[in-house]
């Protein structure tokens, strides 16, 4: 965290927003068999290849691991039939290791070219991420700048078009925009996978789990209510705390723990005792999105923070 004499930040307070709700959704919780349950319209998937259920790693409860190869889901056509026009996906990725080969997460394609690419988000160009997505007669490509994204750690991945606008939202923080016109298609001779093309090709290693398709865009309250959405339930409330001459206010806690992560998930420093129990100083803060997470007796509170 650089000084900037500058800074200005806003408080994004997340305690109140309604969940989206997904068209599709595996939860990747199994612990055996080759069925990948599908709760919402019961639209089961298939474990291909060498994937494996790995119940105790899972972000959410378990997930499934790729090692590579041919390993993958086959999730069928998953067509959005409600007419929207508008598509978002979001899922949980652990890697294993990021290379400069092209990783696929998930995507519906009629063959291996990116203009046959329905929609799909993959890892590329060693730690960035690519959301390619097809309105009308066109597939539109969306790639971030690198990333810090590392080996072993969970990533929140979200790629969302709300019929003007496609984005790549990493662990909250929007990552990458650009403009897009149409609404999507129907393409039923395209499958649908996971962890790899349909044919086994470009093929990822890691852990995914908590994957969910949408009929619209998602926004950005949107995208953090999913990312928070294991802290915030069954979680004791607290009030939303306030920023004064650029220092954020907790609220008034017995705060035993706590931390600032930045939009990776990796934690920028522990705070100390005297900003648990008083105001945590935002002007020396580099501008960027911050999570400040904060442990009492019993409960637990994470706001998200921009810093501009």
């Amino acid at each position: 965290m650089n000084h900037h004499p500058t800074l200005a930040a806003v408080v994004v307070a997340t305690t109140s927003l309604a969940q989206p709700a997904p068209r599709f959704h595996w939860p990747m919780d199994g612990a055996n068999g080759t069925v990948v349950q599908e709760v919402i319209a019961g639209q089961n998937g298939q474990l291909q290849g060498g994937a494996v259920w790995a119940p105790d790693v899972g972000h959410h409860g378990g997930s499934c691991r790729f090692a590579g190869g041919d390993d993958r889901v086959l999730l069928g056509p998953r067509d959005m039939t409600t007419r929207t026009g508008e598509f978002s996906l979001s899922m949980w990725v652990r890697p294993d290791f990021v290379t400069g080969m092209d990783r696929t997460l998930l995507a519906k394609t009629i063959g291996p070219t990116a203009q046959d690419h329905i929609w799909s988000m993959t890892f590329v160009a060693a730690n960035a991420l690519r959301f390619r997505l097809r309105t009308g007669p066109t597939t539109t490509e969306l790639t971030t700048a690198p990333s810090s994204v590392f080996g072993g750690a969970w990533y929140h991945i979200v790629g969302s078009y709300d019929g003007a606008l496609m984005r790549i939202y990493l662990n909250g923080a929007l990552m990458a925009e650009t403009a897009a016109a149409g609404a999507m298609g129907y393409h039923p001779q395209a499958p649908a996978s996971m962890a790899a093309l349909s044919t086994g090709a470009a093929p990822f290693s890691g852990w995914i789990d908590d994957l969910r398709l949408f009929d619209h865009g998602l926004s950005q309250s949107d995208v953090i209510d999913l990312l928070l959405e294991q802290l915030s339930t069954g979680i004791q409330r607290t009030p939303s705390p306030t920023l004064s001459d650029g220092r954020l206010l907790l609220p008034a806690d017995q705060w035993r723990t706590g931390r600032v992560m930045d939009a990776t998930g990796r934690t920028l420093r522990e705070l100390g005792p005297v900003e648990l129990s008083g105001p945590i100083e935002l002007r020396s803060w580099s501008p960027g999105y911050y999570l400040v997470c904060l442990q009492a007796v019993g409960h637990q509170r994470t706001w998200p923070i921009v810093v501009q």
